[in-house]
């Protein structure tokens, strides 16, 4: 029996294409290629730990691990059957699957509540979008990023024009360095993972949510391509058990230092930094759980929550009216762990 694990370097909160992949058994397996929406972090943690404690193996499933640039691009790549599975914004994936027609599910939550915001340097008196355009800020982002389908009618609910906001876009490999080296005084990004990065890179900040003016939308989760539920679903439900497992260890019974050791075991060269992650931690704790899915098994999507994430990014016009919610996710492959 051996193991291998192949991986690439990560910069500040960036994102360089890579292939990590999870082997770990010379026996046969089904293999599972999944898409991350960007280089192996903290929200990766769970497939660390699962690898690290074999419950791959357990379940007879082999994790072809992949980075990724962003969430819109990992649904795209999911949708088009070359990654089984992968790992997006499930809004930005409802968007794709609305209005691009991609034929991808969600299959499985990990950040319930939309994590999506924007970073200002600390002390700064910004407070929303309007303070943005009216003072003529300069904020980061990045093509391809979960967020851009959701700027606009952020701005919008925020009493301006998101055409009149001064964007600086970038690769997402610069986006975090662009901001620390104040080549734009906001970013927009996912606030709860990337305060801290920032802080310990000298730019404390302050973070105002979309969430704040009624972009209640899904967060970050599991995709699958249709194509892989018809023909691998037996598959997809090992490596869930295996997933859901192992963030009922990091989440629910709070071992995010377990977490921290699985990354730095498997990801040497990444260099993690401990404290920056035990403060991540804290950041996303009021993110990974709704009122409706309180007690309900890990990865489980709300009936309700996504009711209204749909009827919400209708009324917003990200998606036309009119769809049905089912449409865009199964809580059928989940297995049952409780929060």
């Amino acid at each position: 029996m051996r193991s291998m694990w192949r991986s690439w370097g990560l910069g500040i909160a960036g994102a360089i294409v890579g292939v990590t992949a999870l082997t770990t058994s010379v026996q046969a397996q089904t293999e599972i290629k999944l898409r991350l929406e960007w280089t192996p972090i903290l929200i990766h943690s769970w497939y660390f730990l699962a690898e690290d404690r074999g419950w791959y193996k357990e379940e007879g499933v082999k994790v072809e691990l992949e980075s990724g640039r962003g969430s819109v691009n990992t649904t795209q790549v999911v949708a088009s059957g070359s990654h089984d599975i992968g790992q997006a914004s499930h809004s930005a994936m409802s968007v794709g699957r609305a209005k691009e027609g991609l034929k991808v599910k969600a299959i499985g939550s990990l950040i319930r509540k939309n994590e999506m915001g924007i970073l200002v340097p600390e002390g700064s008196g910004l407070k929303n979008p309007k303070d943005l355009v009216d003072k003529k800020i300069k904020i980061v982002t990045s093509p391809g990023g979960f967020d851009i389908p959701f700027l606009e009618p952020w701005f919008r609910l925020a009493g301006t024009n998101y055409k009149d906001a001064t964007f600086v876009s970038v690769d997402t490999t610069i986006k975090g360095s662009t901001y620390v080296s104040k080549g734009g005084d906001a970013v927009s990004t996912s606030p709860a993972f990337f305060r801290a990065i920032f802080a310990a890179q000298g730019r404390p900040s302050d973070i105002f949510w979309m969430a704040d003016l009624g972009v209640d939308v899904p967060g970050t989760g599991i995709i699958a391509s249709e194509k892989a539920i018809a023909e691998k679903p037996e598959a997809i439900r090992g490596f869930l058990r295996a997933t859901t497992r192992a963030m009922d260890h990091i989440l629910g019974k709070k071992n995010y230092e377990d977490a921290f050791n699985a990354v730095q075991k498997l990801r040497p060269e990444s260099k993690p930094n401990k404290d920056v992650m035990m403060a991540q931690f804290k950041d996303h704790e009021f993110l990974w759980v709704t009122d409706e899915t309180k007690g309900k098994p890990w990865g489980y999507m709300g009936v309700k929550d996504w009711e209204r994430a749909i009827k919400i990014m209708a009324d917003i016009n990200v998606i036309q009216a009119g769809m049905n919610p089912t449409e865009f996710y199964t809580n059928d492959l989940l297995p049952k762990v409780t929060n």
